[in-house]
């Protein structure tokens, strides 16, 4: 069983000095990307990732520095909310080594990582065009053929946006299962982006930490509040909810 994250945009490297580090695999596709992002003034940055002039010249200079080789492990470079509550830093050094075979952080700029491989700082999403060509088409079928090689289940913990680069390709027989958390809000149950975001974390953590091997074990989850609800749920699709 795979599980898969969306990426996130904000970023803090850290290093932890008891884990090796592996070199992403879809690379040769990142340097074409480089190639056409360091060319790009801060202004032209600006409508290319729908950002302000200060966000625009970060993104201009970590292009300008970044490299091919060295970095640091991308969940312990990611650091939205997902990834506070995946809380990497403090999954034992086995427990990462788990997650290198069984977690994939789906990005727009590395493609298909593995929570072990090596990255710098980078601002680039999946929705982004370059040179008018939409990323979704630059990737093509890479998230999805990196994601069912093995042909296990794939737990789908990402957002919509990250999804649909591994959805629009499924076949008959591939099995990708959708985690939803709902909160009784106002009487009706919503999706919450900020409560869905901490819970898809918490989520790939109780899978790590518990080395789950099938998605018949993800109903144990139990967390703030969260239980399985089956009368929501589908082979496809499994619902927890909160009423808190």
């Amino acid at each position: 069983m795979i599980a898969m994250l969306s990426p996130a945009k904000n970023m803090r490297p850290t290093e932890r000095p008891d884990i090796k580090t592996a070199a992403p695999r879809y690379m040769e596709l990142t340097r074409r990307l480089w190639d056409e992002l360091r060319a790009l003034a801060p202004h032209e940055l600006e409508s290319v990732l729908h950002v302000g002039p200060r966000i625009a010249l970060r993104a201009c200079a970590d292009f300008a520095e970044w490299r091919d080789e060295g970095g640091t492990a991308a969940a312990l470079t990611f650091d939205g909310l997902a990834y506070r509550y995946l809380d990497a830093h403090s999954l034992s050094k086995w427990e990462l080594e788990y997650a290198q075979e069984h977690l994939r952080l789906l990005s727009g700029f590395y493609g298909p990582l593995r929570p072990l491989d090596a990255i710098h700082p980078y601002r680039l999403e999946l929705a982004h065009k370059i040179g008018g060509q939409s990323l979704y088409g630059f990737w093509d079928k890479t998230f999805y053929e990196d994601l069912f090689a093995a042909g296990e289940p794939v737990i789908d913990l990402a957002s919509k946006e990250y999804s649909r680069a591994v959805r629009a390709f499924l076949r008959p027989g591939d099995r990708l299962i959708a985690c939803n958390f709902l909160v009784y809000s106002r009487g009706k149950l919503r999706c919450l982006p900020t409560m869905a975001k901490m819970a898809r974390g918490a989520m790939a953590r109780f899978i790590l930490q518990n080395q789950l091997d099938g998605p018949e074990q993800l109903p144990f989850f139990d967390w703030n509040g969260f239980y399985f609800e089956g009368s929501l749920s589908s082979e496809a699709e499994l619902v927890f909810i909160s009423r808190e």
